[in-house]
């Protein structure tokens, strides 16, 4: 009986523990919505996932700048310094206003760091917007289709 006592304290404790619930926009991520998987056959998506996602959020907000640079910030975000800055940031970290962004160097090849930042300015940055031609007029005055032979 006194063996069977601890065992039947640790099962009734384990049939009431549940994991607290919380609020999706609620940071940080608790550890469950970091390990749950979700269907992708992006590795990029993945990659962001593994070791972006916990600072700077499943919406690339950084829980509005908070844990994490805002991705979708059109007028200071990241995404308007060059590749090459942000490769330069991602491969060495960069200490900035929010905190430290580890270098990721010896966890990431070069290759899924090249490939996380088009995954990060596909998903998250601005919408580009394709520009229209001109409306060109139904009558094109003569004289501007006349080619000038010079004297």
């Amino acid at each position: 009986m006194k063996r069977a006592l601890p065992l039947l304290l640790l099962v009734s404790m384990l049939g009431c523990a549940r994991v607290p619930e919380h609020d999706p926009d609620q940071w940080p991520l608790s550890r469950i919505d970091l390990v749950r998987e979700i269907p992708s056959d992006d590795p990029a998506e993945l990659t962001y996932r593994g070791h972006c996602l916990p600072c700077h959020g499943v919406d690339g907000r950084g829980a509005g700048a908070v844990t994490g640079a805002d991705f979708t910030s059109a007028s200071e975000g990241p995404l308007l310094r060059t590749d090459t800055e942000l490769l330069t940031s991602i491969r060495e970290g960069r200490r900035g206003t929010i905190g430290v962004m580890p270098a990721h160097r010896e966890i990431l090849t070069d290759d899924e760091i090249v490939a996380v930042l088009a995954y990060v300015r596909r998903a998250f940055g601005p919408t580009i917007v394709p520009l229209v031609p001109a409306e060109v007029p139904a009558e094109v005055p003569a004289e501007a289709t006349e080619v000038d032979a010079g004297p």
